[in-house]
């Protein structure tokens, strides 16, 4: 297979514009080292699908009781429940969605990881399957199973979240729609085209001093590419503050972790336009986008169901603070059960200032920022340390610094696999942390609660 058919492999409806795309986020002058190949795999019967995605969207949340699943889910869920082997097996099959909602198992993070495939519908045709890894921000990177146009989905949802801010996108062949930003020790970098947005360029990119050709090269390949939206973690953006990096973007999107009031103001300031929270998740999509106004997050998705779960699994009382919940979902090949994600905050249904009449997540409690220090100062983020771990046949993993800069690794073997060598772990800990202490200890059960990254350094160290 040649180099342009492995690019129509990757991009099915990449043309010439495309590829002139391609050549310019490519082979700039100060373009940085690209490590991994990418492609959208959409076919031409995916765009109709997704304008279809985009009319529900704007046409407002599905009719429903406050805090009930809508006919939309429960008709998803029921599809599963018949079709997915791990849902056939845990729910008896005279249960009724509708008045039983309650008796229904959860799901978790470590049920995927143990065993992925249970979770895909045996009706579903594997012929456009494709495998995502979780970054690793929440714990150890675990496979999803994935289609094409359920992740083209994540366009038109930013769309809409945009639009609620009075930013609108203008893809076109010529334009750079998205830039993805990270700071890692080791990462993927990437550039590809959007067919869903037009053929437009899309490039991650890594901010680290060691991927790019000179100190300036991040600066000047960026403000080249004039892309419309940037998005990245906190950290991250902050970092765009610190470089100088000049840039006319028509949003910011701070991705995956919690944004500070201070930060926002500040980014907002230096480039003159809105700063948008997303939550979102591999396993979930996107789930809420913050308010124009201030007044939490936003649902997204008619698709899904929220709900707000106690630890024993029982629904908390409306408006208590519970572990966010997710049901339903566009992904066919990873149809949602009463996900936990892991996060906590509350749900408010009354109606919000700035209009929108979905219900908002509120106090929400996610992921922190966790910063890490290498012996010689250097950052390593949490990222970092679940990539170096993810070869390793460990189900769950916990990571503390503490203030001294001594550092504890527990880790939870996965059932069933040789059990990795102490030695092993501790020298993929030492090629990110140099000569710090790291005391590494394996359980045979993590619990479910415990943060997987936990830092006693302070944040502006």
């Amino acid at each position: 297979m040649g180099p342009d058919d492995e690019l129509t492999r990757r991009t099915p409806l990449l043309d010439d514009a495309g590829r002139a795309m391609l050549r310019r986020l490519r082979e700039h002058p100060d373009a940085p080292r690209w490590t991994y190949a990418v492609g959208d795999r959409l076919a031409a019967e995916d765009l109709p699908a997704l304008d279809r995605f985009r009319e529900q969207l704007t046409a407002g949340p599905v009719p429903s009781q406050p805090w009930s699943p809508s006919p939309v889910v429960l008709q998803s869920v029921a599809h599963a429940l018949v079709h997915v082997p791990r849902y056939r097996a845990a729910v008896p099959a005279h249960l009724d969605l509708e008045h039983d909602w309650n008796l229904l198992p959860t799901t978790c993070r470590a049920d995927l990881a143990e065993t992925p495939w249970g979770f895909v519908p045996d009706d579903q045709p594997l012929d456009r399957l494709v495998i995502y890894r979780t970054a690793g921000t929440t714990g150890h990177p675990i496979a999803i199973p994935h289609h094409p146009w359920a992740v083209a989905c994540y366009l038109p949802m930013l769309e809409h979240a945009l639009a609620a801010h009075g930013v609108h996108l203008d893809p076109a062949p010529d334009t750079v729609a998205c830039a993805l930003l990270s700071f890692q020790v080791r990462t993927y970098t990437y550039s590809t085209v959007l067919s869903a947005w037009a053929g437009s360029g899309f490039v991650k990119v890594n901010l680290r001093p060691t991927d790019w050709p000179s100190p300036d090269s991040p600066a000047r390949y960026l403000a080249d590419l004039a892309p419309q939206l940037v998005t990245g973690e906190p950290v991250v953006l902050s970092e765009l503050l610190r470089l100088g990096v000049r840039l006319a973007p028509r949003s910011l999107v701070s991705t995956s972790l919690a944004l500070s009031a201070s930060l926002r103001v500040d980014l907002e300031r230096s480039f003159g336009c809105p700063v948008l929270d997303w939550y979102s998740m591999v396993e979930t999509g996107p789930i809420a986008r913050s308010c124009p106004v201030g007044h939490g997050l936003h649902l997204l998705g008619p698709d899904v169901f929220v709900e707000m779960l106690a630890t024993d699994g029982s629904a908390v009382a409306p408006g208590q603070r519970g572990e966010i919940t997710v049901s339903g979902g566009r992904n066919p090949f990873l149809p949602l059960l009463r996900y936990r994600t892991g996060d906590f905050g509350r749900l408010d249904h009354a109606p919000c200032p700035c209009g929108d009449p979905m219900p908002r997540v509120v106090d929400l409690e996610g992921r922190p920022v966790v910063v890490f220090r290498a012996s010689d100062g250097t950052p390593v983020g949490p990222v970092d340390i679940s990539r170096a771990l993810r070869e390793l046949p460990i189900l769950r993993h916990a990571f503390v610094q503490h203030a001294d800069g001594a550092c504890e690794l527990t880790v939870q073997p996965r059932p069933g696999d040789p059990v990795p060598g102490i030695s092993e772990i501790a020298a993929s800990i030492s090629a990110l942390f140099g000569t710090q202490p790291c005391t590494i200890i394996l359980s045979a059960d993590l619990p479910p609660g415990e943060p997987p990254f936990r830092s006693e350094l302070p944040v502006g160290r």
